[in-house]
C-alpha cells in the first residue's frame, strides 16, 4: 500500500502546482514544469506501476531479473515518449529543456535507437531468458525505432495518439502469440 501511495503522490505532484516560484519553469509550477524532468518522472511511474507494484502485491521477490525488467521498462517508456517530445516541440516552453530541445530532433532519434539497443541487450543479462519474450521485445523495439525515425514536428493527428501509444498493446499481442 505504501508503494501505491508513493507512486500516486508522484503522479499527483506531476500535475498539481506545488513548487515555490523560484523553482518553476512556467506558471504551472508542478513536477512537469521542472527543467528536463518530465520524461523521467513518467518513465519512473510507469516502470514502478507496471513492473514492481504487481509483483510486490503478489509478494513476489524482487530479484535481479525483476530489476532488469524494471530498468528495461524505464528505458522503453523514455523511448516511447520521444515521438511525443518531437511532436510537442512546437508547443513546449523553451525553458522546459526537453530532450529534443537539448539535442535536436536528429540527436533525439539517435538517442532513441541507442535506448532501444540498450533495452534489448538488457534482456540477455537476465538469469532466465525466454525466447518468446526476447522475440516479442525485439519486434516491438524495432517497430518503436521505426516510429521514432518517422517522427517529426508536423505529425498526423493519430501518429502518436494512436499508433505510438498503442504499441504496448501490440507488444502484449506479440508476446501472447509467440508464447
Amino acid at each position: 500500500m505504501l508503494y501505491i501511495a508513493g507512486f500516486g503522490l508522484i503522479t499527483f505532484l506531476y500535475a498539481i502546482p506545488f513548487l515555490p516560484n523560484r523553482l518553476f519553469v512556467d506558471e504551472q509550477n508542478n513536477l512537469r514544469s521542472i527543467t528536463g524532468l518530465k520524461v523521467y518522472v513518467i518513465a519512473l511511474v510507469w516502470s514502478g506501476v507496471t513492473v514492481f507494484l504487481p509483483l510486490l502485491n503478489a509478494n513476489y521477490p524482487i530479484g535481479e531479473d525483476v530489476i532488469i525488467t524494471g530498468l528495461q521498462r524505464f528505458v522503453f517508456v523514455i523511448m516511447l515518449m520521444l515521438p511525443f517530445e518531437i511532436r510537442d516541440l512546437r508547443y513546449d516552453s523553451l525553458r522546459l529543456s526537453t530532450i529534443p530541445q537539448q539535442i535536436g530532433i536528429k540527436g533525439t532519434k539517435i538517442m532513441g535507437v541507442l535506448l532501444g539497443v540498450l533495452c534489448f541487450v538488457l534482456e540477455f543479462f537476465k538469469n532466465e531468458i525466454q525466447p518468446g519474450e526476447v522475440m516479442a521485445l525485439l519486434v516491438t523495439t524495432l517497430i518503436l525505432i521505426l516510429f521514432l525515425m518517422f517522427s517529426k514536428k508536423e505529425q498526423g493527428k493519430y501518429y502518436c495518439s494512436f499508433w505510438v501509444e498503442g504499441l504496448p498493446i501490440l507488444w502484449l499481442f506479440f508476446y501472447l502469440a509467440i508464447n
